[in-house]
């Protein structure tokens, strides 16, 4: 099976010359599927164009949102549309439309292989101790001169009050080993947004960066995937930083395309070149 891995292609921010560019890219590839793991686009009209337009390049597309896909603008907020609204009720109802597989809602076995995923969420395990960051910091999404803005923006509430982000993490995280538990395949693909090992990280010096990479991973979702002997492939995104490594018999895959801010001047054509892995299995 070929499979090709992409994410946070951010078509909002970096307009929709880089959609046109992904599609041309991926059909070039010819995958059996495209998964695409999070980090499309906030507003819904452009996440479901982005959908529509990638579609029909692979004969099957999977899907995991991102954090950026799950943002509620305040006046949403107000309104009852908050990060769960679009988890799990409005973003899969765009990929039912697209004729994507929304991972969030449950795992799917393609030819004989089970796709599983989540968009998961940070649970600051892979936060930087050595900063001395102090926790209240963390709580408000706020220091070294850098805000995380999935503080404002990514408000997950029950029964009219916002939850932990530690809670989300569980239950996220829960939704994960349960689609483990039920899929039905000797070989299985796992997809999350968030980044499950730490050497995925990319580390900076800037003491602001530093204490966003708590806001980036979670460790225990790498390590449910590794312990799963039939997993034999994962897939992660928000970092921009891409990655391949080999973790036992498990390979983990982070192709990321980024802000254009981080192509280093290249254009649209060749930052999604390096966007896009293709993987074998």
């Amino acid at each position: 099976m070929r499979i090709a891995v992409t994410s946070d292609i951010h078509v909002d921010k970096n307009g929709p010359g880089v959609l046109r560019a992904l599609a041309s890219r991926v059909a070039e590839l010819q995958p059996d599927v495209l998964v695409l793991a999070g980090d499309v686009a906030t507003p819904l009209p452009t996440l479901l164009e982005a959908l529509l337009s990638l579609r029909p390049c692979a004969r099957e597309m999977v899907f995991v949102a991102g954090n950026h896909d799950v943002w509620s603008h305040p006046l949403s907020l107000a309104q009852g549309v908050d990060a769960w609204t679009r988890l799990d009720r409005l973003i899969p109802a765009l990929c039912q439309e697209a004729g994507v597989h929304d991972l969030d809602t449950g795992p799917v076995v393609i030819d004989g292989v089970g796709f599983v995923g989540t968009l998961g969420w940070w649970d600051l395990s892979m936060r930087d101790e050595a900063l001395g960051a102090p926790e209240d910091a963390y709580q408000r999404g706020e220091f070294g001169g850098l805000r995380w803005m999935d503080h404002v923006f990514a408000r997950f509430r029950r029964e009219g009050e916002d939850m932990p982000y530690a809670q989300v993490a569980v239950e996220l995280r829960e939704r994960l080993r349960a689609q483990l538990q039920a899929v039905n395949a000797d070989r299985v693909v796992g997809v999350t947004h968030m980044v499950q090992f730490p050497s995925q990280l990319a580390y900076k010096s800037h003491p602001g960066w530093r204490f966003c990479q708590g806001f980036i991973g979670h460790r225990s979702l790498g390590e449910m995937l590794a312990a799963d002997e039939r997993v034999v492939l994962s897939a992660c995104g928000h970092t921009h930083s891409p990655s391949d490594q080999q973790i036992g018999r498990l390979r983990a895959v982070c192709s990321p395309l980024g802000y254009r801010g981080e192509w280093l001047g290249r254009p649209d054509v060749q930052a999604v070149e390096r966007a896009v892995s293709l993987v074998e299995i």
